[in-house]
């Protein structure tokens, strides 16, 4: 077993939390929340800003730092840390899916949006945050959305949030 693989919350067996680990730590974590049904709910403006208006009141009331986001058609990816608010992953995880929810149901009458949990994975060191956090502008990138991720008006990064962690 190499020395990352304790740490990984993906694979075969889809684990939704690493086992032990603290969750309210100031350490970036890398959060994938996908569609309930893989439909490309969010490829209209009004429905994109629903989620990161979403996204960033939860952080704003929660005292959540978010280091980066990019929301696509179907998943949201979003580098968060709990800072000094000392809050978990899972407190996060459910006032931001069941605001979001909310607000889809109140405007569309949409009753499930998001699946059952999300997929995580600690960010372990500084040269891993740097390659995660381009990975995740580079996304619409790579999914043939975007010429050059600066163009993606659906990511963003924090550069103030993120200094506070290298």
């Amino acid at each position: 077993m190499d020395s990352n693989s304790e740490y990984k919350t993906w694979g075969r067996s889809r684990s939704n939390r690493l086992s032990g680990y603290d969750y309210s730590a100031d350490r970036p974590v890398h959060v994938i929340m996908c569609v309930e049904e893989k439909k490309d709910v969010f490829s209209t403006e009004k429905h994109a800003k629903i989620v990161i208006d979403g996204l960033l009141s939860t952080a704003d009331d929660l005292g959540v730092r978010i280091l980066c986001y990019c929301l696509m058609p179907d998943h949201l990816h979003v580098v968060l840390s709990p800072g000094q608010s000392a809050r978990s992953l899972s407190k996060f995880l459910n006032v931001f899916k069941g605001r979001t929810t909310t607000t889809f149901r109140k405007r569309e009458g949409w009753h499930r949006i998001w699946q059952r949990s999300a997929f995580d994975h600690v960010i372990r060191s500084d040269e891993n945050l740097r390659a995660v956090l381009e990975y995740i502008v580079n996304n619409p990138v790579r999914k043939g959305i975007a010429e050059k991720a600066e163009d993606y008006p659906y990511s963003k990064w924090f550069e103030m949030e993120i200094e506070r962690h290298l």
